[in-house]
């Protein structure tokens, strides 16, 4: 008995490969030939159990096992399994079978189990090119979601750009034009001083990068001269002579703010380009030039000479004006010339 339960194998699928110790062991106890067709069904039992496993799992739970590890430790067993058993099938199946040792039950067993695992392993592999296409139509979903999200939020930055532009202009031009209006700035000076040294103040301001930035160019403009005209309302409102205009503003000048000014809104440093943008501004610096020019150089009437020379070197301008053209006039010419700067440093 002790000799028989020392040479009796727990498990017969870890018994040598060699078929000779098997035949032995045949002869000894022929039940052995059943038991070993049987364990290894119980292998391949095991496999279809698994495979029946993975195919009935939903695809979040599939999910779930790839992040936690669990599907690829049932993977591993099965491939385990299915090596060992393939092996077995070699070196055991065939030997027992041409033997005539196993019984017409085992093998009846034998071959449905081997059916059922065919059919398992074709019903995983349909179900996993299923799931498959599944993920590369989440995967594309998924980058169309992704293209519109970015472009949602390339939009909204653009808003709040624009907004951020647009808050910071309305704080600059408010506080550049409450100044004036309430007499802190440009005082003393004609009328037709404030305009343009108001006008190139504000478009210095986040006004221009406004304009740059929203290809706006005609919301402050507009706001700008509806403000001068509403805030002067004692300024003509009937045409009058360009010449007599920039009379009135030589004599309206104080001595003492002669020079200043006349820096301010000179015109014969600026280049060509400029100028031609530039007609009426032109005429208004070439005056203040003309005049201040000592007594034996200054021509007898700078105005109407500033504005032959405009019309020479620039273009024709009117030589009669109105009060809302000369405003407009001048905050076009003067916006038009910060822009054209502004651009020129940012190409």
């Amino acid at each position: 008995m002790n000799n028989l339960a020392n040479t009796t194998p727990k498990n017969f699928l870890t018994i040598s490969n060699s078929t000779q110790e098997l035949k032995d062991l045949e002869k000894r106890i022929p039940i052995v030939s059943d038991k070993a067709i049987i364990d290894l069904i119980n292998g391949i039992q095991v496999n279809r159990d698994l495979v029946n496993y993975r195919k009935n799992r939903g695809f979040f739970g599939q999910l779930i096992d790839n992040l936690d590890g669990s599907d690829r430790n049932r993977k591993l067993l099965l491939d385990g399994n299915l090596i060992t058993g393939q092996e077995t099938l070699k070196n055991w199946v065939l030997e027992l079978t041409d033997s005539l040792k196993i019984s017409q039950v085992a093998l009846h067993i034998t071959q449905e189990s081997l059916l059922e695992a065919r059919q398992a392993i074709r019903g995983v592999k349909n179900h996993l090119n299923i799931q498959q296409e599944t993920i590369n139509n989440l995967t594309q979903n998924f980058q169309l979601l992704e293209q519109k999200l970015q472009n949602k939020f390339q939009e909204i930055e653009n808003r709040l750009r624009k907004l951020e532009r647009k808050v910071s202009a309305n704080d600059d031009f408010d506080y550049i034009l409450t100044a004036w209006m309430a007499e802190e700035t440009y005082y003393k000076l004609p009328w037709t001083i404030q305009i343009p040294l108001l006008a190139k103040q504000i478009f210095n301001s986040a006004v221009i990068n406004y304009e740059i930035e929203t290809g706006d160019k005609e919301y402050y403009r507009k706001l700008l001269v509806n403000k001068i005209i509403v805030h002067c309302r004692e300024l003509p409102k009937n045409y009058f002579g360009l010449a007599d205009l920039l009379d009135y503003t030589i004599k309206e000048i104080l001595p003492e703010d002669q020079p200043l000014i006349t820096n301010l809104l000179e015109v014969y440093s600026l280049d060509k380009k400029r100028l031609n943008n530039t007609p009426l501004l032109f005429a208004l610096g070439t005056t203040l030039e003309l005049a201040n020019l000592p007594k034996n150089a200054r021509p007898s009437h700078p105005s109407q000479t500033s504005i032959e020379l405009c019309r020479q070197q620039i273009t024709n301008i009117n030589y009669s004006i109105d009060t809302r053209e000369f405003i407009t006039t001048i905050v076009e010419e003067t916006a038009n010339d910060a822009l054209n700067m502004m651009t020129k440093i940012y190409l």
